[in-house]
């Protein structure tokens, strides 16, 4: 039988097998693991199998080898039915011959060993994506899913290896080479995850620590404006220029802060009935100063029809305060800054509207990314982008969407969707 043949000309006998398993570290809670990875497997099988081969058939080597439909579609299923047997968590002399079996195909039709364990690369990062969507909230579970398919990973990598071998693909040293690549990359990768937790830890702490010292300038520029008479009004324009600035750093703490619960489903919202005029006119009441020293003008239009939206109070203010500080800053305009509130169906569009310079089309897809950098419209300075990284996690844990529409010359208005109380007051 061939797939006999394979095992022993591998040299997998089950003491071979068994020390293999024991080397990875596969326990009963792995087992628990793969039940309960059960479930997602199969809603996410097919998904995944396309992705991979649509990947695959993006690159010149190994569209070469994937010509053939009935082939392709041989594979398919072989993929189909590995991934499907990852949860059963049997990995019994039946499973090792199925995996070399993969492998000795794959090789056939002389695919690269370094292409066919980047395919591997696929399945985390399809993994990784679906399955942290999947324990939103929960990364602790997360982290502890991702830990035994690690192990199952790397055990079929081997017996790829193996199948490499055994077929004459490759000679032993270069698998060995591979072998050792394949432990540095397991090893890297939860060097990675160790060191996300000291980011996050890390970051917490500076947050924190950050926060005290700006709390005690906003003290002090407050103590000297409320005695705007006696002082000059020289200094009492240094003091206005402080405390924009003070109150600029603590929202960009305050987000950086903010981004990190929110992306790890750690921030408890306290949704209640929010009056929508209400909350404009505090946001607007906050910043009239500083828009007027811009030359601008804030203005307030709601709705008649506009009723209760139902949302975190707080959470939603932070995210208005954050759109009106970027039309201040970005808009480039001197004219008004529009704060507007409309009833759309069951929802309510609110939305900060300016008549600036307009956002250049190919930067809007960009704009609510983490790592995008905005510049100011006047092309002297930058700012993180961190405020609308913050606004699109908010408003989406709050069940809405953000979404921005411009063009160059003619402003741009940003509309937060949020779903209106089903018992407003």
């Amino acid at each position: 039988m061939v797939l006999r043949a394979l095992l022993g000309r591998v040299g997998l006998d089950e003491e071979a097998r068994r020390r293999r398993l024991e080397f990875l570290g596969f326990d009963e809670r792995d087992e628990r693991n793969l039940a309960e990875f059960r479930e997602f497997a199969h809603q996410h099988v097919d998904e995944i199998v396309e992705a991979i081969y649509t990947h695959l058939w993006k690159f010149e080597e190994t569209r070469a080898v994937l010509r053939d439909g009935a082939l392709v579609a041989r594979l398919k299923e072989l993929q189909r039915e590995y991934f499907l047997r990852i949860p059963e968590g049997r990995f019994d002399a039946e499973y090792f011959e199925a995996r070399l079996r993969i492998g000795e195909a794959h090789q056939r039709i002389n695919l690269r060993l370094d292409l066919y364990l980047g395919t591997y690369n696929l399945y985390v990062q399809l993994l990784l994506r679906l399955l942290r969507e999947h324990y939103r909230g929960n990364p602790d579970r997360l982290a502890e899913i991702l830990g035994t398919l690690s192990k199952v990973l790397f055990l079929d990598m081997g017996l790829a290896i193996d199948a490499y071998i055994t077929g004459g693909y490759v000679d032993r040293a270069l698998a060995q080479e591979y072998r050792r690549m394949a432990e540095v990359a397991e090893r890297a990768l939860r060097e990675k995850m160790e060191a996300e937790v000291v980011k996050r830890d890390l970051t917490n702490m500076i947050v924190h620590d950050l926060k005290a010292p700006i709390g005690g300038i906003l003290t002090v520029t407050q103590l000297a404006l409320r005695k705007r008479g006696a002082i000059p009004e020289a200094h009492a324009r240094r003091f206005e220029h402080i405390d924009r600035s003070a109150r600029d750093l603590l929202r960009m703490i305050e987000n950086l802060l903010e981004i990190d619960q929110l992306q790890e489903g750690r921030m408890e919202l306290r949704v209640e009935p929010v009056d929508v005029a209400r909350l404009l006119e505090e946001c607007a009441e906050e910043f009239r100063p500083t828009a007027e020293a811009e030359g601008q003008h804030l203005r307030i239009l709601v709705g008649d029809d506009v009723p209760v939206i139902a949302a975190d109070r707080w959470l939603l203010r932070r995210v208005l305060n954050n759109l009106v500080t970027n039309a201040i800053r970005h808009s480039g305009s001197k004219g008004a800054i529009d704060l507007v509130a409309e009833r759309a169906g069951s929802s309510v569009h609110l939305m900060v509207r300016d008549s600036g310079r307009g956002i250049p089309y190919e930067e809007q897809a960009l704009l609510f990314t983490k790592h995008q950098r905005r510049a100011h419209r006047t092309g002297s300075r930058e700012d993180t982008g961190l405020g609308l990284v913050f606004c699109r996690l908010a408003v989406e844990a709050m069940g809405g969407s953000i979404g921005v529409t411009s063009a160059e010359g003619q402003g741009a208005t940003f509309t937060v969707a949020l779903p209106a109380a089903v018992d407003g007051p």
